[in-house]
């Protein structure tokens, strides 16, 4: 299966997950930073590491805990 079918897959299944009432409430939690996210777990999800905080980024980010990156 290709990655970008893996990835929508996952996507569906987070959408699925938002608790709404309203098609409204829907929207309002499905922001790009919203996919941003997503698109992060999922390209880590074999990766063995951490998050930290980054004053640079002024976020968390992903911190391999070997020499090489995912």
């Amino acid at each position: 299966m290709s990655d970008d079918k893996k990835l929508s897959k996952y996507i569906h299944k987070e959408i699925q997950k938002i608790q709404w009432t309203s098609r409204g409430e829907l929207f309002q939690e499905l922001t790009p930073s919203a996919l941003e996210f997503w698109i992060g777990q999922f390209k880590t999800r074999k990766c063995v590491g951490h998050s930290e905080w980054s004053e640079r980024y002024q976020r968390n980010i992903w911190v391999s805990d070997y020499k090489e990156e995912c």
